[in-house]
């Protein structure tokens, strides 16, 4: 990093020395025609597809009107300008002295982004750079030079800009292309869908809310946090006062007016897969397309295959409707005010665990109602789904399925003097019990004692390995899954077992096509080896013992539902019923359900566990899958497969819980890593050596 903001330095200084006139004659190839800014090209239609070929979505950006210097208000050009570029109307398209400041305030801060230096032209020739050509941000020093490059020549074109536009139309030009987040391009766009006005009626504070969109219009939009939007109006409207734009007591009754959204909005229809389309998807292509994704004329082909996206969303709905049925019927018995926010919400990923591509996203219960994307944008405790990384921890550091641990009682002492006194979900206990059986029962006493043993900072590293990319804490409680986690990232870590130990990061893109049929991108697949391939094949098996073996915290339900597709998964529940999960694969596909309310300080009530509230919605989606979609319908009947090369099935006996010798009477097969270190034989019923163990990290 250091390197990197030294070269940031040496570049700003080395342009600057060089003078206009060097820099011009350098960098002055391949600029963009200034006559784009003042035509606006017919509309082309960039159109999304499923894997199989479903037309699923348009992308086209609104029309909109062209404004005029007079028809933006007066208090819109005091907000922009104050936020944006308050030397606006003296410098000549660059702003010398706010390239050397922020050239300061970066290498003090040893970022190449704390502070940045464009002008309002620099901005507006940026957006016409995204024609010519895109630039991605990467750690090597050729990207950064490239970075650079791009940004001489923006320079460049903003002196042009300003040798041929008065500064009245670069600021109307400014702000017909401007995106303000949501697809909104231009001031009239952004006005009526905010606030359901024309530009002439929009307030001192609206035009300071939309003002300070324009830095980060996702982060600061809204519709997304009111919170978030109304601190950066404030911030706009404090710079209004700084520049004399503003009376400081307006100023200190406006920062406490709240943000009133009264948007009016054309009537939207979403057909399939809107979460992972409106909420994903675009997201993406925006990044790496800008306006272009709405004027180029895109074929983009997404992972999503519309028979899963189909059975996905049709079983959502339908559970989630029975649970919160079942909530209902449970508030209603309640003395009290129901709470509005009492609304039943879930969300379920499903990949191909071959590849780590995303199959189906369902991000919520109804897209109209609300377009947070509970699959990606979500942080929730997993609960007991997260176990699975502990055993895993312990499998791959010398310890065996039929290992006994302790279920019984017991305590801990906190930082702040209480005693932490963990229970089991049914109160009570187990004694000395083999990892497969505290695995499959979802044992919380026998899980924390075994992360106690291994190390909850080795389990925090297999977790993070194996997909898990927010924050784990090291702590003993990592074992009930109190960090939180994306359900993306969880479905993409279970892929692993199913892998044959391969982590594929998650992916929803297959290629984008230009007009012409050539390939404009194809997202660059990243994979590791994150497991043990031999450890992998254990986990798979024990985590097969949850739904197909008696105790399983999910075999009755799959009994009950007649479900005979070979399964493997982990349920979790969060206290108090907050959170309910089923992360699962077979042989051939991973998913993962959630179900849940939006508002964390509820809960699902009495016993609304995820063996209650999410696994009959991933049972029925299996169901229904392998009985109707091929190829999963003739590949129905086929079980886990188990290399030889890797795993081997020895007996192992039932009372020592050791390698059974011919003289143990009650016998069972278990399941090894070949080549490596063995349990000790029985003791009670014959004698053999002792292999040692292995240990990792």
């Amino acid at each position: 990093m250091v390197k990197r903001v030294f070269i940031c330095a040496f570049c700003c200084l080395l342009v600057l020395s060089l003078g206009p006139a060097a820099a011009y004659f350098a960098f002055n190839d391949n600029l963009p025609d200034l006559d784009e800014l003042e035509r606006f090209q017919p509309k082309r239609v960039s159109k999304v597809f499923s894997a199989d070929g479903q037309h699923l979505k348009n992308f086209l950006e609104e029309d909109r009107e062209i404004l005029s210097y007079e028809e933006i208000p007066q208090a819109m050009k005091d907000a922009l300008i104050a936020i944006e570029d308050r030397r606006f109307f003296d410098h000549w398209g660059i702003d010398i002295w706010r390239i050397f400041g922020a050239v300061r305030d970066n290498l003090l801060s040893f970022s190449l982004t704390t502070q940045g230096a464009s002008t309002i032209t620099q901005q507006l020739a940026g957006n016409l750079f995204k024609k010519v050509g895109r630039y991605r941000s990467t750690e090597s020093v050729q990207a950064v030079k490239a970075t650079f490059v791009r940004k001489i020549r923006e320079q460049i074109t903003a002196v042009n800009i300003e040798r041929l536009y008065t500064k009245q139309e670069i600021l109307t030009m400014y702000l017909n292309t401007v995106t303000f987040g949501h697809n909104r391009y231009g001031l009239k766009s952004a006005a009526g869908f905010y606030f359901g006005k024309e530009v002439n009626q929009l307030n001192v504070e609206e035009c300071a809310l939309l003002a300070g969109l324009l830095k980060a219009p996702t982060a600061y939009s809204p519709v997304r946090s009111l919170e978030k939007a109304r601190e950066r109006r404030n911030v706009v409207l404090y710079s209004m006062v700084e520049t004399g734009a503003l009376r400081r007591g307006v100023y200190n009754t406006l920062k406490r007016t709240p943000v009133a959204l009264s948007q009016n909005r054309r009537a939207e229809t979403y057909g399939m897969a809107p979460y992972f389309i409106e909420e994903y998807l675009r997201q993406q292509l925006e990044r790496e397309f800008g306006q272009g994704l709405y004027q180029d004329g895109l074929n983009v082909q997404t992972t999503i295959d519309s028979r899963l996206q189909r059975v996905a969303e049709k079983v959502l709905v339908a559970e989630l409707a029975e649970v919160q049925k079942r909530v209902d019927e449970y508030l209603n018995g309640q003395r009290g005010p129901r709470p509005d926010s009492a609304i039943v919400q879930g969300a379920m990923v499903v990949m191909d665990l071959h590849n780590g591509q995303i199959l189906a996203m369902v991000g919520g219960r109804d897209f109209e109602e609300s377009k947070y994307n509970r699959a990606t944008q979500a942080l929730r405790q997993p609960g007991s789904a997260f176990k699975p990384f502990i055993y895993t921890a312990a499998i791959d550091n010398g310890r065996f399925a039929i290992d006994l641990v302790e279920d019984n009682a017991m305590s801990f002492p906190e930082p702040d003097g209480k005693i932490w006194k963990p229970e089991n979900y049914d109160k009570e206990f187990k004694g000395t019990i083999t990892l497969r059986q505290a695995l499959k029962e979802s044992r919380n006493l026998a899980t924390i004692a075994l992360a106690k043993d291994i190390g909850p900072d080795r389990v925090q590293r297999y977790a993070q390995q194996m997909g898990i990319t927010t924050p784990i804490a090291p702590v003993l409680s990592i074992g009930l899954g109190t960090s939180a986690v994306h359900l993306l990232d969880l479905v993409a870590a279970y892929c692993v077992f199913a892998n044959k130990g391969i982590y594929h990061e998650p992916v929803g893109i297959r290629k984008v096509l230009g007009e012409e049929g050539n390939v404009l991108y194809e997202p660059p697949s990243f994979s590791r080896e994150a497991l043990n391939p031999a450890v992998a094949a254990i986990m798979t098996d024990m985590l097969r013992s949850v739904v197909a073996e008696p105790g399983g915290t999910a075999y009755q339900r799959a009994q009950e539902l007649g479900f005979k597709v070979a399964a493997a998964g982990k349920t979790g529940t969060t206290d108090s019923y907050g959170d309910a999960w089923f992360v699962g694969f077979t042989p051939h596909l991973v998913a993962g359900v959630w179900v849940g309310m939006d508002d964390q300080a509820l809960s699902l009530w009495p016993r609304q566990s995820g063996a209650v509230a999410a696994l009959p919605m991933w049972l029925k989606f299996m169901q229904e899958v392998y009985r109707t979609v091929d190829p999963y319908r003739r590949d129905a009947g086929k079980g886990f497969e188990y290399s030889e090369d890797l795993v081997m099935r020895l007996p192992v006996c039932q009372d020592s819980h050791k390698l059974a010798t011919r003289y143990c009477p009650r016998q069972q097969e278990e399941l090894f890593a070949r080549g490596g270190a063995l349990p000790d034989p029985c003791p009670q019923h014959g004698r053999g050596g002792t292999p040692g163990r292995r240990q990792r990290f």
